[in-house]
């Protein structure tokens, strides 16, 4: 018992270990990220504060510097995150945990300092982005009424106009990678959808008029894609790396719910003609149907073969075309004509021919006439839709083709992939057009002395 007694006395006496600081760069910013700077970032620099990096949330906005290193009760930040200065932020969120704004208390408290061995996220004068070699292009979409083409560039999308004529705009944004580009039915709005992998996945709504942004809605720990606009034009479906698909809201920037029906990653969703069931691609080889309305899973449509990364939706039926790992375009319909068997593909409408890599990329025309094709690598393939007949191969593109889209009218295809060229084709395959959606300047070499 003595023994014990002394044991335990030494034991007290020694001191207690020092609990590490709080790291500004793996707890503070990750907050920031997911909390804050979908209106506070360079393109939507509300009340001036501008929180993508150290130096902006030190600097802070109209009501002076966001924290006083040491005084989390005389700082900005904390009176915001709290609701002792109004409004709470973030506004019209939910307010952050407890345990978040005591983790930023302590932070202020043991002086704020920003141990980030580099600025967070690029704050970059996006709209003079300079590039050395052409974007890798990773989405293109037309107007409704074929005006204008968005497609993806650098932290930006560009507006072209829609015959190839000239860059009219540029929307620079937070996200490094946009994965899908997408009107809204009436042409008004276009949403871009994209990331920066591994840090953080955005949804940026744009006024087309005013080349402004009205939302730009920081999700997820992962780059998002695949996005797909109802067609009423109220809301957004878009796909995660975990395993979701998530509905939007487009007039809110509200998520209205997350569906976590595939196994892995899921790539690519289409809504229905009426808007009330969505179909989804992933790795896990499915296209998945689900209910819009309450989020519930039907069936899946297709049978499993490999990994599914493209899908596009006939323009009048509720048909998909989906392609992938497999290089095989399938079109089937979402709607089985009996009921399921062991290994049923009674869904299946037509198989196209085997392409020369794993599919990127799939369109059908507007008219319903025709569907191309994109890969991995070799040539774009445009078929008739109701025989399979192939009718043009479009030939040139350098690596990948992550976009392929019919103009409205679907006259032409354009595609934009790995070589950052736009070209526009004729529906035979020939080239009508080809343009690099960016201005490139030379890189100055120093001279060998």
């Amino acid at each position: 018992m003595k023994k014990l007694c002394a044991f335990l006395a030494l034991l007290w006496a020694l001191p207690c270990a020092k609990a590490e600081p709080v790291s500004y760069a793996r707890q503070i910013r990750p907050i920031l990220n997911r909390q804050c700077i979908g209106c506070h970032q360079p393109a939507s620099k509300q009340s001036d504060l501008e929180l993508t990096t150290f130096n902006g949330l030190q600097k802070g906005g109209k009501k002076g510097a966001a924290f006083v290193p040491g005084k989390p009760d005389e700082s900005v930040l904390i009176g915001y995150l709290t609701g002792k200065s109004t409004p709470q932020m973030p506004f019209g969120g939910r307010p952050l945990a407890p345990e978040q704004i005591d983790l930023i208390k302590q932070w202020i408290s043991e002086g704020a300092k920003n141990d980030s061995p580099s600025e967070g996220l690029s704050t970059a004068k996006r709209t003079t982005t300079v590039y050395h070699a052409p974007p890798l292009i990773t989405a293109i979409a037309y107007s409704p009424d074929g005006k204008l083409l968005a497609v993806s560039g650098y932290r930006e999308v560009l507006l072209h106009d829609g015959n190839g004529g000239g860059l009219l705009a540029r929307l620079p944004g937070l996200s490094q990678r946009v994965h899908s580009v997408q009107f809204t039915p009436d042409g008004k709005t276009l949403v871009a959808v994209g990331g920066d992998p591994g840090r953080l996945g955005e949804v940026q709504i744009w006024d087309v008029a005013t080349r402004k942004q009205r939302k730009s809605v920081v999700l997820t720990n992962d780059t998002l894609s695949g996005a797909s606009i109802s067609p009423d034009g109220t809301k957004l479906v878009f796909c995660s790396p975990d395993k979701s698909i998530r509905l939007m809201d487009l007039s809110t920037g509200e998520v209205i719910r997350k569906m976590d029906h595939h196994e892995d990653w899921v790539f690519a969703a289409v809504f229905g003609i009426d808007g009330k069931r969505i179909v989804s691609v992933g790795r896990d080889r499915a296209a998945k149907l689900i209910d819009a309305n309450t989020g519930a899973f039907v069936e899946n449509v297709n049978l499993l073969k490999e990994p599914l990364t493209a899908i596009a939706r006939h323009p009048k039926k509720d048909w998909v075309l989906i392609g992938g790992q497999e290089r095989v375009p399938y079109l089937y319909r979402m709607d089985r004509p009996r009921a399921m068997r062991i290994a049923d593909d009674s869904t299946l409408i037509r198989k196209f021919e085997k392409q020369d890599g794993p599919i990127l990329s799939v369109a059908i025309s507007n008219d319903a006439q025709y569907v191309a094709v994109g890969a991995e690598v070799g040539d774009v393939h445009i078929y008739k839709l109701d025989t399979g007949e192939l009718v043009g191969t479009c030939r040139g593109q350098q690596g990948g083709v992550n976009a392929v889209v019919f103009e409205p009218d679907s006259k032409r295809l354009v595609t934009g992939g790995f070589d950052g060229t736009v070209r526009i084709f004729e529906l035979n395959g020939t080239l009508a057009k080809g343009f690099v959606p960016v201005p490139v300047e030379k890189q100055e070499v120093a001279s060998a002395r």
